[in-house]
Parts: C-alpha cells; sequence; structure tokens
C-alpha cells in the first residue's frame, strides 16, 4: 500500500486565509514537557540503524504539536535538544497527548494511540526476560573475574534458557496477535534472533489487514535474503575496500576455508569475542584457514587502533556506513559479532560460529 506521510508543525501563533480551507489530518500530539526546557522537540524514525529527522518544532509555553497524515501505525521517536533523549511513541490516525518532564524525558505518559498502549503493556510482560538476563549476565562477569569455572557455566546456562524462553515467548505473542501491526514491529525489532525458517510461518499467520505495514514488508524482504544467505547455498559475492583503501573481493579469498567476520571497534561483544577468533586464525591457518573482517565502523582511527589493539591478523574490509555497512545488508546482518562459515568453493557451511563452537568446527574440518 502506498502511504503519503506529511508533517506539520504548529508552534505558537497560527496565522491562516480565511479563504483557505482548513487541511485535514489523520494524527495529532499535543505536547506537553514540564520542567526547565525552552528548546527544539524533534520528531525522529529509525531506519537502518539510522535516525532519521522526520521535523522539528520550537517549544513555546512548554508545549508543541505535530500534526500529519499516516496510514497503518508506525513507532517514531521523540527527542530534545537532538541528542540521544528520546521516548519511544506508537503514532496512530488520533489525537494522541504526550506528556513529559524534562528530567525524565524518556519515561513520558502517552495516552490517545491504542498501539501504543499494547505496546507497552507487552513491554511490561516481556520486561521479567530482560531482568533474568541483566543478573545472568551480571553474575557470569562476577564469575569470570572470581575464576570460578563452575558458576559461570551454569549463569551461562541459566542465561540460554532465558533467551530462548523469552524468543518463545515472542513468537507465542505474534501468532497469537496476528491482527496487530505492533506484534508485526516486535517481531522485525527481534528479528536478529531468528533465521528464516522461524520468521516465514510468523509473516504468513499475520491477517492482511496489517500486511501493508512497513514491518511485514520488511520482514518479508529479511525472510527472502536470509534464504539466499542460507547453509548449503553459495556466498553472495561482494567487493569492498581495505583499510589501505585497496579493493578485496570476497570470491579472490575462495581456496580456503574462510570466515566472514562481521564486527566493529565499538561492540563489546565482537571486541570479547575477538580473541577466540585470534586463536583458531593462529591454530588453523597454515592448515588452510582464513578470515576476512567486515567492519561495520564508521570512523576509521578507531577501527584502525581496535585491529592493533586485538591483534586481528587477517584482511579486514569497510565502507565506514556503520550499520549501513553494504555487505552486512547481503547477508542480512542486523546484530554483531556474526560470521558466515565458507568452504574452499565458497560455499556456506555454518553460520555464528563462536568461542568453543568454531574451534570445534574447525577441528572436525581438517579431521577430514
Amino acid at each position: 500500500m502506498k502511504k503519503i506521510f506529511g508533517l506539520i508543525i504548529i508552534s505558537g501563533i497560527i496565522v491562516s486565509c480565511l479563504n483557505q480551507p482548513e487541511k485535514d489530518y489523520s494524527f495529532s500530539i499535543h505536547g506537553n514537557i514540564e520542567g526547565d526546557y525552552s528548546g527544539i522537540v524533534f520528531l525522529y524514525k529509525r531506519e537502518a540503524g539510522e535516525w532519521i529527522k522526520m521535523d522539528s518544532v520550537a517549544i513555546a509555553n512548554k508545549t508543541f504539536l505535530f500534526q500529519g497524515n499516516i496510514g497503518l501505525p508506525e513507532m517514531y521517536y521523540i527527542s530534545i535538544d537532538g541528542d540521544n533523549n528520546f521516548a519511544e511513541i506508537f503514532i496512530e490516525q488520533a489525537n494522541i497527548s504526550f506528556n513529559a518532564n524534562f528530567d525524565d524525558f524518556r519515561n513520558p505518559e502517552i495516552s490517545g494511540s491504542a498501539s501504543h498502549l499494547e505496546f507497552t503493556t507487552y513491554q511490561e510482560k516481556s520486561s521479567a526476560f530482560d531482568d533474568m538476563l541483566s543478573e545472568a549476565w551480571k553474575n557470569i562477569k562476577a564469575a569470570r573475574v572470581e575464576g570460578n569455572r563452575e558458576a559461570e557455566k551454569n549463569w551461562e546456562e541459566a542465561y540460554d534458557k532465558t533467551e530462548n524462553d523469552q524468543k518463545k515467548f515472542i513468537v507465542n505473542y505474534a501468532m497469537q496477535n496476528n491482527v496487530s501491526v505492533v506484534s508485526a514491529y516486535i517481531v522485525l525489532r527481534n528479528a536478529y534472533q531468528y533465521d528464516e525458517t522461524d520468521l516465514e510461518p510468523i509473516v504468513n499467520n499475520f491477517d492482511n489487514s496489517v500486511k501493508g505495514s512497513i514491518y511485514i514488508k520488511k520482514l518479508s524482504e529479511r525472510i527472502e535474503t536470509l534464504k539466499r544467505v542460507s547453509v548449503d547455498q553459495p556466498a553472495v559475492d561482494f567487493t569492498m575496500n581495505d583499510i589501505g583503501g585497496n579493493p578485496v573481493t570476497l570470491s579472490s579469498l575462495y581456496g580456503k576455508y574462510l570466515l566472514v567476520d562481521f564486527w566493529a571497534s565499538w561492540c563489546g561483544p565482537c571486541r570479547r569475542e575477538n580473541p577466540n577468533v585470534v586463536a583458531a586464525y593462529i591454530e588453523f591457518n597454515d592448515k588452510g584457514f582464513d578470515i576476512l573482517g567486515v567492519s561495520f565502523d564508521k570512523d576509521k582511527d578507531k577501527w584502525i587502533k581496535a585491529v592493533e589493539d586485538d591483534g586481528l591478523l587477517w584482511h579486514q574490509v569497510g565502507d565506514l556506513k556503520g550499520w549501513g555497512n553494504e555487505a552486512g545488508k547481503l547477508y542480512a546482518i542486523n546484530s554483531i559479532p556474526s560470521n558466515i562459515l565458507l568452504d574452499p568453493k565458497g560455499i556456506i557451511i555454518a553460520k555464528n560460529l563462536r568461542g568453543e563452537d568454531l574451534l570445534a568446527q574447525l577441528e572436525k574440518l581438517f579431521a577430514e
């Protein structure tokens, strides 16, 4: 469904020609910000990991007003000062009230949007999983500091179980709420946890009334991409510049078992995983194993420093587009660290091998 979306910001005194008819808008957001703030209010969307500014307005007497047209509900963000101080808001065809305190802007009171109410209700139900994951991760780190391997392993198992329970909860929610755009948004927001075999039945189960949603469209595109880069499929070739500005083509590295490793200097889990990847490279490089690192960095200097600090001895490429990395799009990468393992002919034989799993897979391959 083709949608036309327009935003008009009204601030202060509105002057209109008597002969000009008033415009009709499908939604309005009447905002109020308590506290010491007299700056700009921004309306954003989030696309491919980037903040897209839709419009902005100067606040007047602690209030602001957004009006516009929208088809199906969508998630937007209201921000002050254009920084990371933002609040989520599901916009739909309604008169919506937004009341926030400057000192606690991320937690506004929002009414008038049934979609937003549904989303916050879902968040309340799912927060228990987040709390348990946070607790498990805290105990994992403590066990590592203490050198208590048994406790670390137990907490890692607890973390994995909670994560799997959360994934099941999301799937069940989506299947039971198949007439909801909010449900489609929740699946897309967590799509990095699922492969195409998980996502396809969920998308197919959605009612026709919501299949025009941008979230269903993006999920369908992700499914098709994942199918193209699933295990047993040939790798999708690409060319990207290395740190020195020289083009490197993926297929030029075929002939060995090749790990394509998606990472970034700013990614904590990536940096923690790098020692495992270094160990695998050192042990198996002479036997016919190679790595191509694909950076999701935007800052070249930080990328170079991370390569040097972590002792990454293999080919490194990047286009400095962050989450917009073109190779990442080809492989539907929306979380890092991620990797794919190719055989010498460029066929995908495994995905997302980390730590001991990577070493075990390589030991098996080179024992054959």
